[in-house]
Parts: structure tokens; C-alpha cells; sequence
């Protein structure tokens, strides 16, 4: 059997925060849909979940979160335990929770890699309310452990002048961009003045997809200072001027669709298998958001995105096969993946956030 793309192809759930059963296909783009409360962002937050289990960094995110009483569905009064299931195309990861009522946090009950190649179970001991990835060297563990570490929630939201991206980095902290975009700088630094071919590539199709959505813009600015400890700071020049420009005078818009346009438009050696992004419409532009749309189609192709999204502009951009709805009943989130047919006749007059808005779909407040 050849290899599949390292992406998440189902995902299974059972007592997570509002999740009480989940049981959902994944396909190249996933945008989630609903109303404030329903459930999407207790989904994306169980990638920023994983993400922490295989660093080792879960029992302090647990912590730092309210304890483990919060991740259980209705509290542990109700349940009493936490099951995750995904597969990620050629291999398999399962996990359970139990809480651990002397000092609120989580105790792993079971968790196991597993591989189509392959009948056996490699379980992992994990210890200490950690996971055991740190443990178990094997490939099949070891793909998983990768796979999960890059599952960063991007969110570009904050733009004012404290915005971490707006701030001096160190020209070192360049391998991979922060879920805050806060090395961009040092980032494009690197894409810029590389050798790489490839990387150079990636980073004049930024620029050109900037100039695109802000005509004034003509390059990035991307001087280091300091002698040893070198730092960067984002800065970039104006087309009709040499002297460079602070990130600080970019308008709210703009600034997010740099981020945004970094993170995808980034060499595909870099990117992340999946990337998970918290609507990314934010403060954009209706041809900004036409452009970002066509951006994330054209990556989609070798890279899995998973976002959510409570705009109609955005939504219009896509099929009906990309979206996942999500509704809440009595406190409990449902999901289902929309499908064409049944969407025809109305997709004829209707983009898919025109139907959405005429609650065709669901994904709207109840009252």
C-alpha cells in the first residue's frame, strides 16, 4: 500500500468539553460553522490539547486551564472519561483520560500508536500525567509524536501595538513561524536570504500576494541589528519610498493578511501537515478574502487546513463538501459534514454562505 498524506483523515471523540460523541471524516479543507457556543472551538482547542500532550507540556496546560474538571463533558460527575481516537491515514493514535480527583488533573488510562502495516499495538507508558511519546522511539510512535507537535492554532487577532509580530525577535529564532506569527520577521528573513531556491520562491510569492491585497506595499525591510545576539524587527518599504517603514502604521487588515499570507504561502517543506486556524477572515477585506480563499485552495493540494469561520463573504468562497456544521443541543455539540445534492438546486442562485445565512443548513442560532 503507498503512503497517504501525513493528515488527519477521521477524527472520534467521547466526552470532551461539549463533545459527547464524535465520530467525523476529515477532508483537505475543513471549515467549521455555527453559532457563537456551539461547539467550534472546543474542537479546535483539542488540536492546541495534543499539541501540548506530545511535548510533555500537558499536565501544565491542564493546569493553566482550570484543571481537568473543565475537559470532561458536563464535569466528571457526568463523565468519567476522555476518549480520543485519529487516524491519520497510514497509522493510528488512541488515547483515554481518567481525572485525578486529588489534585484535578488527568491520568492517561490507555494510549497506543498503530500502523496499517502492521497487527501490532505499540502502547505507550506514559507517566505522571505526561504522555509516553517522550518513551517510545519507535518510527510508528515517532510519526504520530511529529504529526501532533505541529498541530499549532494559528490566530492572527491581535494587531495593536504590543502585537508580538510588531515586536523585536531574535534573528535566531527562524525554523519554523509561531502560532502568533511573533518570529515573523526573523522568519522572512530567513526565506529571503536563503540559497534555497524553493525558499526564496515562497518568499517572493508573500510579497507578491501583499502587493495584491495593499498595492503600496513593495518588500520587506529585514536588517538585523546587534553584533553577537543579532535581533529583527518586521519593517517594510513603501513603493514610491526608500526609507522603511514600523509594522506599527499597517492597518489592521493588512497586518493580519501578512501573517496570513506567511503562514501559507510559507515552502511546503516548512508547513505544517495541518494547518488549524481560528477564522482568519478577521478584519479583512472582501477582495482580501477572495485572494486568501484562492490561497488556501491552491495549498490545500499538498496541506490539510482545518479553520472556522463566522463570516458569509468567506463562506461563499467554498463547496459544500469543505464545510462541517456545527449545532448545539442542550449544551451538546453535534458536527456533520454538508454534502452537494441535497444543496443543488439552491447552489444555482446561492453561494454557501448565502444559504447558510438563510439557515438552510443549520449552523444558526436557535432563537
Amino acid at each position: 500500500m503507498s503512503d497517504k498524506q501525513k493528515n488527519l483523515y477521521q477524527i472520534k471523540v467521547k466526552g470532551f468539553k461539549s463533545i459527547a460523541k464524535l465520530d467525523l471524516s476529515m477532508e483537505q479543507i475543513n471549515i467549521l460553522i455555527g453559532a457563537n457556543g456551539a461547539g467550534k472551538t472546543n474542537l479546535i482547542s483539542l488540536f492546541t490539547f495534543l499539541s501540548h500532550l506530545s511535548q510533555q507540556k500537558l499536565k501544565n496546560y491542564v493546569e493553566t486551564e482550570g484543571g481537568a474538571e473543565r475537559f470532561f463533558h458536563f464535569g466528571t460527575k457526568h463523565t468519567d472519561k476522555i476518549y480520543l481516537d485519529l487516524d491519520l491515514g497510514n497509522n493510528g493514535y488512541h488515547v483515554e483520560f481518567s481525572p485525578n480527583f486529588d489534585n484535578d488533573s488527568l491520568v492517561f488510562t490507555k494510549e497506543s500508536c498503530t500502523t496499517n502495516m502492521s497487527y501490532r499495538e505499540w502502547i505507550l507508558d506514559s507517566n505522571k500525567g505526561e504522555s509516553g511519546f517522550a518513551t517510545n522511539t519507535n518510527y510508528v510512535p515517532r510519526y504520530t509524536k511529529e504529526y501532533l507537535e505541529q498541530c499549532r492554532v494559528y490566530h492572527f487577532h491581535d494587531t495593536s501595538n504590543q502585537a508580538k509580530f510588531k515586536k523585536t525577535n531574535k534573528l535566531s529564532n527562524r525554523h519554523y513561524l509561531e502560532k502568533d506569527a511573533a518570529n515573523i520577521a526573523p522568519f522572512l528573513y530567513r526565506l529571503k536570504n536563503t540559497k534555497i531556491e524553493s525558499e526564496r520562491k515562497a518568499y517572493q510569492q508573500i510579497v507578491s500576494a501583499i502587493q495584491i491585497v495593499a498595492p503600496f506595499f513593495h518588500d520587506f525591510y529585514l536588517e538585523s541589528t546587534g553584533d553577537e545576539d543579532k535581533n529583527i524587527r518586521l519593517r517594510w518599504t513603501h513603493i514610491k519610498y526608500d526609507a522603511p517603514f514600523s509594522a506599527n502604521i499597517l492597518s489592521d487588515g493588512t497586518a493580519r493578511f501578512i501573517c496570513m499570507a506567511t503562514l501559507f504561502l510559507q515552502p511546503e517543506s516548512h508547513r505544517p501537515d495541518t494547518i488549524i486556524i481560528d477564522e482568519p477572515e478577521l478584519g479583512l477585506h472582501p477582495a482580501a478574502l477572495v485572494l486568501l480563499a484562492d490561497i488556501i485552495k491552491a495549498v490545500s493540494k499538498t496541506t490539510q487546513v482545518i479553520c472556522s469561520t463566522q463570516s458569509v463573504e468567506f463562506a461563499n468562497l467554498f463547496q459544500p463538501k469543505d464545510f462541517i456544521v456545527v449545532d448545539a443541543k442542550e449544551g451538546v455539540s453535534e458536527f456533520r459534514r454538508l454534502e452537494k445534492e441535497p444543496l443543488k438546486i439552491w447552489l444555482e442562485e446561492y453561494g454557501m454562505g448565502d444559504i447558510w445565512r438563510k439557515n438552510l443548513i443549520g449552523g444558526r442560532p436557535s432563537w
